[in-house]
């Protein structure tokens, strides 16, 4: 995110909000989305040479797609099957149906079969060579679109369809260890001072303009003080829960309220307490469903870096590349931005 410097605020300077390692939507719509708003210029009457100035292309599928063509060939069974592991009543379902169709264009003798985490428990198991077996078909590929949130696992058997599938040698999108790699409480850790002081970052001496928003837990004599501190200054933190999928953190008043009403710091134990970003504003349009009157209004972007990353082990990495960008614009006085909740818009 692009956030204001307060010393000079000609030169904002770029903030990494989070990483995402799972279920990372908005691939399949992300290459249309200059296509729309190229038309919606044109019929504004901006001209062809400015379009193509201000709009540029942004492939994000077909860099996943191979990289999941790539990942099944590794696996080097041509019949096995990729599982997309999906929710059952679903709102990115075409989102993720583009991602199958550019596969397919890809390889069109690789399987891709679309289930839920309980079908993997009712229809799954392991062959004696540790191989995964979903309705008597062999799987190369295990994709999650599902898997972040408490609610997907409403009962023991989506706990062990998980545990089925990360003790099989099916190839995992994400296993379990790069999945809570992506967790706040990593961020957490990660952000403190000393821990990247050896990264390559550092030594290209870049952590002037870009750098870990940083986060506070709550655990020893230490904790307190950021309680007092978030109850006395609410609107410089963000207070986050350990759940992924936008719309759980606290903001302002929401704070301190939360802190004077929990009983024990068994409550509060898994939050973090985050700086508060205070990114750069610019000013457009969004347009939504069922609304007539848009207006120019104060908004703010959030950019996200699509990657393609397979490893073989921790040591041989076989890719690692970008994948196009997503950017996220929404309203600047919301507090939340998610595009599935109608909070915010893509953007190019």
């Amino acid at each position: 995110m692009l956030a204001k410097n307060q010393d000079d605020i000609n030169h904002p300077f770029l903030k990494q909000v989070e990483i995402n390692t799972i279920a990372c939507g908005g691939v399949g719509a992300g290459n249309l989305r200059p296509s729309l708003h190229r038309h919606i210029l044109r019929t504004l009457g901006m001209t062809n040479q400015s379009i193509a100035e201000h709009i540029k292309d942004n492939e994000t599928l077909e860099p996943f797609a191979e990289g999941l063509r790539t990942a099944w060939k590794m696996y080097g069974n041509k019949k096995a099957i990729i599982l997309f592991v999906v929710e059952l009543d679903n709102l990115n379902l075409t989102d993720q149906r583009r991602l199958e169709f550019a596969i397919n264009r890809k390889d069109p003798w690789i399987n891709i079969i679309r289930c839920t985490l309980t079908d993997i428990a009712e229809n799954s198991f392991l062959g004696d060579d540790k191989n995964l077996y979903y309705q008597k078909q062999e799987v190369a590929i295990t994709y999650y679109r599902v898997g972040y949130l408490p609610e997907f696992y409403p009962s023991q058997k989506e706990w062990d369809a998980r545990l089925l599938v990360e003790r099989s040698r099916c190839i995992k999108c994400p296993n379990i260890a790069c999945q809570l790699a992506g967790l706040k409480k990593i961020q957490q850790v990660i952000a403190e001072p000393g821990v990247l002081e050896s990264s390559e970052l550092n030594q290209k001496n870049e952590d002037d303009i870009y750098w870990l928003v940083f986060a506070r837990d709550f655990q020893g004599k230490i904790g307190q003080t950021y309680i007092d501190m978030a109850k006395k200054s609410p609107e410089r933190f963000v207070l986050k829960p350990p759940l992924e999928g936008g719309g759980n953190n606290l903001y302002g008043e929401e704070i301190p309220n939360f802190f004077n009403s929990v009983t024990s710091s068994s409550e509060y134990s898994s939050y973090i307490l985050m700086d508060r970003i205070c990114p750069l504003e610019t000013k457009n349009c969004l347009v939504k469903a069922n609304c007539g009157n848009e207006k120019i209004i104060k908004v703010v972007n959030e950019l996200g870096i699509y990657g393609v990353y397979i490893s073989r082990g921790p040591n041989e990495i076989i890719t690692n590349c970008t994948s196009g960008y997503m950017l996220r614009t929404k309203n600047a006085k919301d507090n939340e931005g998610g595009t599935i909740a109608g909070d915010g818009a893509g953007d190019t």
